[in-house]
């Protein structure tokens, strides 16, 4: 179990956003680039950070994961919380899911006891579905792809490390912000060994 908790989702770790993150398709290299500043400028009504402010809102899905990047990468565990679904689900290597924010939330404080550094290297972002109305087309569903390599101490006190391939998916909600619905950093591709520990 410990071993669960400690090898954390893909998108949900210490991301550390590297040149090679950005080499990825030039749809994510263009979402990449604009998603920092749209997410400075995207206050967040129904996400209040403990000082009162809102807290920043994702309006892609490129925004969402590098937000949810930062927000691990401070140990914010309520910011992180707030990029979820109320039912959002996090996959583990042995095919448990942690589900709910209560769970989400449980899972982040214990595992950042391993001072975790992830490195996410997005390849493909898919959306599809929503539903239109007038020019726009809310709710429409995304997988986020790519791979990864993840640092972390284990239990013995050392550092060890992982890689392997994460299938994420997340949600537009009807005011234009995405939500994780699931991030799934084992999915059943790549090499027979992706993301064995």
């Amino acid at each position: 179990m410990t071993r669960i908790k400690l090898t954390l989702s893909i998108a949900t770790s210490a991301i550390v956003f590297t040149a090679v993150s950005i080499a990825g398709p030039t749809f994510i290299q263009t979402e990449m680039a604009n998603a920092s500043t749209a997410a400075q400028r995207t206050p967040a009504a129904a996400d209040p950070a403990e000082d009162g402010k809102a807290l920043p809102t994702a309006t892609s899905p490129a925004e969402l994961l590098q937000l949810l990047g930062e927000r691990i990468k401070a140990k914010d565990v309520d910011g992180i919380v707030a990029l979820q679904e109320p039912e959002a689900a996090i996959v583990n290597y042995d095919g448990s899911v942690i589900r709910g924010h209560k769970e989400i939330r449980a899972f982040y404080v214990d595992w950042f006891k391993s001072d975790p550094v992830l490195t996410v290297n997005p390849r493909q972002t898919v959306m599809a579905g929503g539903k239109r109305t007038g020019k726009q087309v809310r709710n429409r569903t995304a997988a986020i792809m790519g791979d990864y390599s993840l640092e972390q101490t284990a239990p013995d006190g050392t550092r060890e490390k992982f890689t392997g391939n994460f299938c994420d998916t997340v949600q537009e909600q009807p005011n234009g912000t995405w939500l994780y619905v699931q991030d799934n950093p084992y999915p059943p591709h790549g090499s027979p060994t992706s993301a064995h520990h």
